[in-house]
């Protein structure tokens, strides 16, 4: 399920939204922002680490919608996206942080996007296999 250009455009323009208010001279510490989505009504809400609500977007495609993976797949493409384009690179914010989809309950469901200089997330797929190979290797080492 994709959201419509028209969607992902109001998705990515409530996250600048949210962006903007962390473009000051001052460095601003935020640990993550976190990203909420009500399967019923198809509303996200971004909030800070203290709950302040920064930005807010009806999302009509995820109305009805209760499938957590479908909202991490495109929240990560969008993210990613306006990273690749710099977006993210003016905000004056002490690194890292990071982007959270959470539940209702504002419990943690998965990292969205990490933003730290010196940090490289790997992504599942990279890692596919690797407790196999790693066993095989083990068992070989100790055969020696």
């Amino acid at each position: 399920m994709s959201l419509s250009r028209e969607t992902q455009n109001r998705l990515q323009d409530a996250i600048e939204k949210m962006a903007r208010n962390y473009v000051t001279a001052e460095e601003t510490k935020v640990t993550d922002f976190h990203i909420k989505v009500n399967g019923e009504n198809g509303d996200l809400s971004i909030h800070d680490d203290d709950g302040n609500a920064l930005a807010r977007v009806h999302i009509i495609e995820w109305e009805g919608v209760h499938n957590e993976e479908i909202f991490e797949k495109e929240l990560r493409s969008t993210l990613g996206k306006m990273q690749e384009k710099g977006m993210f690179e003016s905000l004056n914010i002490a690194k890292p942080y990071s982007f959270v989809l959470t539940d209702d309950d504002d419990v943690s469901i998965v990292d969205l996007l990490i933003i730290d200089d010196d940090t490289l997330i790997l992504s599942e797929d990279l890692l596919a296999g690797f407790d196999e190979e790693m066993n095989e290797f083990l068992k070989q080492l100790l055969e020696e």
